[in-house]
């Protein structure tokens, strides 16, 4: 995992206490400005709930996400269109569907399943409408984290249904004192 600026490391202690101590719901919504590392700090999230468990297991876990082949980590983003010559410009039903599909079933690995869309204020209002089924009926250790740095675009319907992980610009002097720092040393990753 690279190095978190001070603001990510903040939100990131902040929601793996939550985590751990079991004050955190299903639905997550991680918004703020675009930039401020939100999808980083919910991919390091997703690698803390399943890495839980037996070191073997928690090694396995590390190597899958590194891979990007966790059977239990989703990702959804912008899919090819129809003719399958450019990007989709909005998150559409179909995927959503599948999401609540994934999330009906038991993790693979037994420890619990993690579902990151980014960006979630792309949801068009049909998959929105959809979306909600499975933000109203959650399953035990199915997290659903919503990226988004327009949170507004999303129906309020939605946005009351997940707790809110704020990231807001960091003091300029914090800012500064961050990017004019050395690099630190790289260190050797213990999962690989």
């Amino acid at each position: 995992m690279a190095e978190f600026s001070p603001w990510q490391q903040r939100a990131y202690d902040q929601t793996v206490a939550a985590l751990d101590a079991g004050r955190l719901g299903h639905g997550l919504l991680i918004c703020g400005p675009a930039g401020l590392g939100k999808a980083e700090v919910a991919l390091a999230l997703a690698k803390h709930v399943l890495e839980r468990g037996e070191p073997a297991a928690a090694q396995r876990a590390a190597q899958l996400i590194a891979a990007g082949t966790h059977p239990d980590l989703q990702q959804v983003s912008f899919i090819p269109n129809k003719t399958g010559d450019k990007l989709r410009t909005e998150i559409v039903i179909e995927q959503v569907r599948e999401i609540s599909q994934k999330l009906a079933l038991t993790p693979q690995y037994g420890v619990a399943q993690v579902v990151i869309v980014d960006p979630a204020d792309a949801i068009n209002r049909a998959a929105c409408n959809a979306l909600l089924k499975t933000l109203e009926e959650p399953q035990p250790g199915r997290y659903l984290w919503l990226i988004s740095s327009d949170p507004a675009r999303l129906p309020a319907t939605v946005r009351s249904r997940c707790q809110r992980l704020e990231f807001k610009l960091p003091p300029r002097e914090e800012a500064l004192a961050w990017l004019q720092a050395p690099p630190a040393p790289a260190t050797a990753d213990p999962t690989r």
